[in-house]
């Protein structure tokens, strides 16, 4: 089942997507490369939840080219350095989300008022 942008809110995917510097974690494509989305690390398939430990930013393709694959298997086959994407991975899922969660809110609000103001 596909999933849209609905399932998570709007300030914890912007939140999550700032935590990762706003780049794929497993390609490094920005916002301006590439369509960014969350990628579950376990998938929900496999029991994953919607935590933020759980999510990463990713881009479109990665997220659709990695599927169900297990994280390590798919950083294997795809990562020059597979070691230095976990760590980055892991350093990254363990902050606490809440500075960027406030961040993200302050964004969002700009921008409806920005819009409001049109």
């Amino acid at each position: 089942m596909a999933h849209t942008k609905n399932w998570c809110r709007k300030d914890k995917r912007l939140a999550i997507y700032l935590r990762d510097g706003l780049k794929c974690v497993y390609c490094q494509a920005d916002m301006e490369d590439a369509p960014l989305s969350l990628d579950h690390l376990v998938p929900r398939s496999d029991g994953g939840s919607n935590d933020s430990g759980n999510l990463v930013t990713c881009c479109l393709e990665c997220n659709r080219r990695r599927g169900v694959t297990p994280l390590t298997i798919w950083l294997a086959h795809t990562q020059t350095d597979p070691a230095a994407t976990a760590r980055f991975i892991v350093e990254h899922t363990a902050l606490d989300l809440k500075p960027y969660r406030a961040e993200a809110k302050v964004i969002i609000a700009r921008r409806q008022e920005e819009k409001d103001n049109a």
